[in-house]
């Protein structure tokens, strides 16, 4: 999804919000699981000064990630790389900040990848450090139908609430917890499907192409008679204890 500025349904004035919300020091490090096209690293890097590093497993937003980054930044300030998280090296307490926006399957596919990629990342943090992540949930229960497309991902009791819940049950103390609005969403899905439609009708005899698209217009159908009510999307900041912080604790 290169022509979006980022992969998540935030508005810019509110990415801007949760950017400054960060307030990192000059020099700290950060890495980006699943930066997609480094939008969000790069403008850490404009605001704060940090160094920084951003995977993805496409060559494609990775290229886009580095086209994006010149003469924004000092080239030697972030590196962006074709990888895995799964097989990714790190260090353990390697970064002041982690992020994983919207790409928590990237750590294991499943109901529980949310968790997952938390309980993953958390090693990655120096003790006081913050993890910023974001992930779907459920404003209500889907419908019988709707869970029938669903399938077992982003279960009911997956909640705001529980989303917050599951980083305390790690340790972490919750920051900050901010929700998409519905006009946010309808931006995100409509500006991508216009993406899609646009590549079918520019390249109409490609079936892959095609596949896309009709698989597409059926999530669209989907997400308008029953998802524009049902998803939500949480941003999650949370901060790791430090030794002090333990103690008390």
């Amino acid at each position: 999804m290169i022509e979006l500025l980022w992969n998540d349904p935030i508005s810019e004035n509110k990415m801007g919000k949760y950017i400054n919300s960060l307030e990192l020091e000059p020099h700290q490090r950060v890495l980006d699981v699943g930066c997609g096209a480094g939008e969000i690293l790069i403008r850490l890097a404009e605001r704060y000064q940090i160094t920084g590093v951003g995977i993805d497993t496409s060559s494609d937003h990775i290229a886009e990630a580095n086209k994006r980054a010149k003469g924004r930044v000092t080239p030697s300030s972030l590196t962006f790389t074709i990888s895995d998280a799964q097989t990714f090296q790190v260090a353990p307490e390697s970064f002041d900040l982690v992020i994983c926006m919207g790409a928590s399957h990237a750590f294991r596919l499943g109901k529980d990848a949310y968790q997952n990629a938390l309980s993953q990342m958390l090693p990655m943090v120096v003790p006081g450090g913050f993890l910023l992540i974001a992930e779907g949930y459920m404003r209500q229960p889907a419908s019988p139908e709707y869970r029938k497309f669903l399938g077992d991902s982003t279960p009911d009791e997956m909640t705001h609430a529980a989303n917050v819940a599951a980083g305390k049950m790690l340790g972490l103390i919750p920051f900050a917890a901010w929700t998409s609005s519905k006009e946010e969403w309808d931006d995100f899905e409509w500006t991508y499907q216009r993406f899609i439609e646009r590549k079918a009708l520019a390249d109409p005899e490609n079936p892959g192409v095609v596949q896309k698209r009709n698989q597409r217009r059926e999530w669209m159908d989907a997400y308008l008679e029953w998802g524009r009510d049902t998803l939500g999307y949480g941003v999650y900041l949370f901060k790791t204890c430090n030794e002090l912080e333990s103690v008390q604790s």
